[in-house]
């Protein structure tokens, strides 16, 4: 039996409302992922290739020197492993949730950004999808914004975007009958 990680209307979250119901929540597209990737593994596959040599290739070269580039390469190495790992964490920690109520963008890194920006569903003026380029098209993904009157919230790499547009326009209608315009 597979169980739902977050029940329906029972997640918790900085910043959220005790009456907000949450309805769905999201990461960016995985294609984030793929240059990261492809960094990581180009530079290893380069520095484990030159230890290889280094260690099976010359003899001539001094013990001492040989250390000190084997140890440099491995600095590298481990530089570019840490760098993957905080792009992956990084990955992990931006999440979009969206409640009965509100669009909540949530942009945290290990160590220096912690950025909310959440804009009422009643308020959102327009709500407009862009996929650009074959890739884009091909692989489902784009950009929502969501235009309120003071502020314009851009969400990139939105996997499924047309399924969550359609969410969030009938999430704004529904949001706009239960609440009407608020006193200001």
């Amino acid at each position: 039996m597979v169980k739902d990680a977050v029940p329906a209307g029972e997640a918790s979250f900085q910043g959220k409302y005790k009456e907000e119901e949450f309805q769905f929540c999201f990461h960016q597209h995985w294609l984030r992922l793929v240059s990261p990737i492809a960094r990581m593994a180009f530079f290893s596959l380069l520095l484990i290739t030159g230890g290889f040599v280094m260690l099976q290739g010359t003899s001539s070269v001094d013990p001492g020197t040989r250390h000190v580039v084997l140890i440099s390469m491995l600095v590298f190495f481990l530089f570019f492993q840490l760098d993957f790992l905080e792009r992956l964490y990084n990955y992990f920690l931006y999440i979009i949730i969206v409640t009965d109520r509100r669009v909540h963008r949530i942009k945290k890194t290990l160590f220096v950004t912690n950025d909310q920006q959440s804009i009422d569903l009643w308020v959102i003026q327009d709500i407009n999808k862009a996929q650009h380029g074959l890739i884009q098209v091909a692989l489902g993904f784009g950009t929502l914004m969501l235009e309120s009157q003071e502020t314009m919230l851009r969400i990139h790499f939105v996997p499924g975007i047309s399924k969550k547009y359609e969410k969030l326009v009938h999430l704004r209608e529904q949001a706009r009958r239960k609440w009407p315009k608020l006193p200001e």
